[in-house]
């Protein structure tokens, strides 16, 4: 796919303004959301769905916060080694190097335990018409903790949809139970919060 494409699909640019932080204007801050603040973790002994989520600019984070609390689930904000760059350009040239190669990024992400969970909800944003590279990592790297789970996902887009999302799901994790998945666009994310309770209804 070339760059003009994924350049629709992508969420970031480092050179648009604060005002119109969405789609391929979503700003990054070059550390994946991790900056100025830690990444986001909160695990018990007792919960039985977990969110683990990548988000570049921050809106897969919102969502996942608020997916968070109102499931009481677990969250575990997932990082790589290797941030991506907050220059938008740079940032497409990567992933599209990663996802032609297959050699996606290496995360820096202690997982814990994952058998207290039935339920696993990921959540990314959506590049390229698919998921972003670094849950295709976890994803990879952890298929045999998610056998047997339910899996589902949300995803924050720049206005094309979920693209092949459910599609690779199944693929990538054959021995789970793939549940339907969610997402919105970004800029429509508040405006669309009957639709998420509806989704999470249906967990």
């Amino acid at each position: 796919m070339n760059n003009q494409n994924e350049e629709s699909t992508i969420e970031s640019s480092a050179t648009t303004s604060e005002s119109d932080n969405f789609g391929r204007g979503a700003i990054s801050d070059g550390k994946d959301t991790n900056a100025n603040e830690v990444p986001t973790k909160k695990l018990s002994n007792s919960a039985k769905s977990i969110v683990i989520y990548f988000s570049r600019s921050g809106h897969t984070e919102e969502l996942a916060k608020e997916i968070s609390e109102t499931t009481n689930s677990d969250i575990l904000e997932l990082q790589v080694k290797d941030p991506y760059p907050s220059n938008y350009e740079e940032t497409v040239d990567r992933a599209t190097y990663e996802r032609e190669n297959e050699l996606y990024p290496e995360l820096s992400t202690d997982i814990p335990d994952l058998t207290q969970y039935q339920t696993v909800i990921l959540g990314h944003p959506i590049w390229a018409m698919t998921l972003a590279n670094p849950m295709v990592t976890f994803i990879q790297k952890y298929e045999e903790e998610l056998e047997g789970k339910v899996i589902t996902s949300f995803s924050t887009n720049a206005g094309y949809g979920s693209g092949n999302t459910f599609e690779r799901l199944s693929e990538l994790l054959p021995q789970s139970k793939i549940e339907e998945v969610y997402t919105v666009e970004d800029r429509n994310a508040e405006k669309d919060k009957d639709n998420l309770k509806k989704w999470l209804s249906d967990l």
